[in-house]
């Protein structure tokens, strides 16, 4: 269950980094060189007609995906920051988390996800924050804008925030983002696009997908703000989802890995809305909508036909 009121004190935990070795000058010089990268003027191209429409809209986001090469030096700078300056917070599977950051902005973790955070923030300099797994941010709006923006990284993406509400998620490679406020610029540098920097335009609704195996450009969907980040109060939209990604999900979130008796169950879509709050309850709901059985043991999902 999401936790509720303020919490007092976050737990640090263990996180291995390797101590930066270079000097000041050679750092300062760096941070330079990002933020003119950051700041430069590039024209903006509208999202296109959509290229894949389903799945389900479990996504939210008010965020900049920043994918540029620039930002590959902006990333390794900060991985090598000393342990001590940073927390880690970090939910089991099935928990959910809901974090105060020292700027006011509120981020709720879904299961088997982690946050690292700095323990000191400055102003007029860039927030960061890392994330793995799956989270929705609640981002302050920057008092000096184009300084003290918010930055999400991610294994996949870097999602840059002016102060909006996003989900993000970033399980794997296949990560996503989506538009719930305000407006969001996209910024993708594809392997086909000889290194050039392209600007897309999101508005609230929007849903951004990155699917390397798949598609070179980023994929856009639409999807109902209002379930934006549905998952932080326990409920589920599906559109006409597949029961496959639905054990993605489950396997994800939870840490139950999914079997079928007959892989036919797998092809199974869903339609609607469901309410859950723990596996057990998601298990009840699926096995009547479905009329499937789910057998629980072992950290393992065994599904078959009624």
């Amino acid at each position: 269950m999401m936790q509720s009121g303020h919490e007092q004190k976050e737990p640090q935990l263990p996180f291995s980094v390797r101590r930066d070795l270079r000097s000041q000058e050679q750092q300062a010089s760096n941070w330079q060189q990002i933020e003119q990268a950051l700041e430069q003027e590039v024209p903006v191209r509208q999202l296109g007609t959509v290229a894949i429409v389903r799945r389900m809209a479990q996504w939210a986001a008010a965020a900049v995906i920043v994918l540029a090469a620039g930002w590959a030096l902006f990333t390794a700078t900060q991985k090598q920051a000393l342990p001590d300056e940073y927390t880690v917070i970090k939910t089991a599977f099935g928990e959910k988390r809901k974090v105060w950051l020292p700027d006011s902005s509120v981020v709720v973790l879904n299961g088997n996800s982690s946050l690292k955070i700095p323990k000191i923030w400055l102003e007029d300099t860039i927030r960061n924050v890392w994330l793995e797994g799956e989270g929705y941010f609640e981002i302050t709006k920057a008092k000096t804008p184009g300084k003290d923006f918010f930055v999400v990284h991610t294994n996949s993406m870097d999602v840059k925030v002016l102060g909006t509400k996003f989900n993000v998620n970033a399980y794997t490679e296949n990560a996503s983002v989506a538009l719930k406020e305000g407006k969001v610029q996209v910024l993708y540098t594809g392997k086909n696009n000889d290194g050039k920097t392209t600007i897309y335009e999101m508005k609230p609704g929007d849903v951004v997908l990155l699917k390397p195996a798949e598609a070179v450009e980023p994929i856009l969907e639409k999807t109902p703000t209002e379930v934006v980040a549905d998952w932080t109060s326990n409920e589920y939209h599906f559109d006409y989802t597949p029961l496959q990604d639905i054990a993605v999900m489950i396997e994800q979130r939870f840490g139950y890995a999914v079997s079928w008796q007959d892989s036919v169950l797998a092809e199974r879509t869903l339609n609607g809305h469901m309410h859950a709050a723990n596996l057990d309850e998601l298990i009840n709901a699926l096995e009547v909508t479905l009329n499937i059985n789910i057998e629980k043991k072992d950290k393992r999902l065994l599904i078959s036909a009624r």
